[in-house]
């Protein structure tokens, strides 16, 4: 009976230390796992602030990427680069010591702080993504340029999650962003829920002539559920198209929406680094309509938030649908004509912009005048053509008298008459 003691010991040992290690929760490697993928609440608790910032971005995007392409923002360069505008990134921060951002970058402010600390700082790299997207400053070595790389940005930091934040603190975002002086408004983010916080946050910053960008969420495929604030009237409801120019297949759909931009396999910064990323979604959409709100209220700075807005829904590169359509809206948001383009007076504020005639300041006008003077040209260029034909033919003969008057002599028979009792003139001429 001794012998079998440390037996029933060891069992012992082993059997509390199975259940001490079933009820602890299981570390994680930093970069490993995601936390949206299998962590819970209490993991994400546990971790430090180090594990769950990304790492910052080594590759560099050196040709031009497509959206860049697509939409060719640097045609209005010379005209605008968004200089004097001020564009608030409602996300997670904005890394001011990257590279292509440095100099753009303000203080901001962190809702989610009771101090009312800074967001200048990106922990996740999400708001660093989206304001690069928005005002990237050219760099050697690169093809990524921001769209309106004068602009300045305001970071509004309203989650630390990769879960993202809530309406509540959404809401607060909005609220700090306009009253920091913020005219265009990024929100890269939506809730499925119509929370009154967030409505009324929408409708404090449009009363303030702050035009809203709102991303349309990345749920078609999964229920396709009406996203907020995106949904909410005067809010600039945009959705993604892929490099083929066709709506994302993740990419929301309704009544609701305004503009598509770019959001499949886009280049943009992230924090700590001077590389680039490329991601997926409406969250990567919406910045490039912000990026193009800032050129035009640089350009038109006598706009209202409203007109911006009709501005860029008229002038999108409208699909081969009746617009608009509930899948693209609008159309492709387009910065060259957004900027450029003359509309009709009176046409300033709505949202019908199916009625809307543009013109380009480059495009020849339907003016008579022109076509008049083309005339003239025609008409006076044939008179001469054929005045010079006659010159010819008749030059040599005039050189040969002297130009003296040619002589006419009418010579009739002896009778006078012909045959017929009529008279028949001969006429001959020397």
């Amino acid at each position: 009976m001794p012998a079998r003691r440390p037996g029933v010991l060891t069992d012992l040992v082993l059997l509390l230390s199975a259940l001490l290690l079933a009820c602890a929760p299981q570390a994680v490697a930093a970069g490993h796992t995601s936390p949206t993928e299998t962590a819970s609440g209490f993991e994400l608790a546990a971790r430090s602030a180090t594990e769950q910032c990304r790492r910052p971005p080594v590759k560099t995007a050196r040709a031009r990427p497509w959206a860049q392409e697509t939409l060719a923002p640097e045609r209005v360069r010379e005209l605008t680069r968004g200089a004097g505008v001020t564009v608030a990134v409602v996300d997670s921060g904005v890394d001011a010591t990257t590279p292509q951002l440095a100099g753009a970058v303000l203080d901001g402010v962190d809702v989610l702080s009771d101090g009312g600390g800074t967001a200048d700082t990106d922990c996740l790299g999400h708001g660093t993504f989206v304001a690069g997207i928005i005002a990237a400053r050219p760099a050697e070595g690169t093809g990524f340029t921001g769209v309106a790389p004068a602009a300045t940005i305001l970071p509004v930091r309203d989650t630390r999650s990769r879960e993202g934040g809530s309406a509540e603190s959404m809401a607060r975002g909005i609220r700090a962003a306009t009253e920091a002086g913020a005219q265009v408004i990024n929100i890269s983010a939506s809730t499925n829920y119509d929370d009154a916080a967030l409505r009324d946050a929408v409708e404090y910053a449009l009363s303030r002539d702050v035009l809203i960008v709102a991303a349309a969420a990345n749920e078609a495929q999964r229920g396709n559920p009406v996203p907020y604030p995106a949904s909410y009237p005067g809010v600039l409801a945009v959705g993604a198209i892929d490099p083929t120019g066709e709506r994302a297949e993740f990419s929301q759909t309704g009544k609701f929406i305004d503009l598509v931009a770019p959001g499949v396999d886009v280049v943009s910064v992230g924090p700590g680094g001077p590389g680039h990323w490329q991601d997926s979604g409406t969250s990567f959409a919406a910045p490039f309509v912000s990026g193009t709100a800032a050129l035009v209220r640089a350009y038109h700075p006598e706009l209202t938030a409203a007109q911006v807005r009709h501005r860029l829904t008229s002038t999108a590169s409208h699909p081969g649908t009746e617009v608009p359509d509930e899948a693209t809206g609008w159309g492709v948001v387009d910065p060259y004509s957004a900027v450029t383009s003359v509309l009709p007076s009176g046409q300033g504020t709505g949202s019908g912009a199916g009625t809307v005639r543009v013109a380009h300041p480059d495009v020849p006008r339907d003016d008579p005048t022109p076509m008049r003077v083309v005339l003239i040209s025609t008409v006076g260029v044939t008179l001469l053509i054929s005045l010079a034909a006659i010159g010819a033919r008749l030059a040599p003969a005039g050189w040969r008298r002297g130009w003296r008057r040619r002589r006419v002599a009418r010579v009739v028979d002896g009778t006078g008459v012909d045959g017929t009792g009529e008279d028949r003139p001969h006429v001959s001429a020397r």
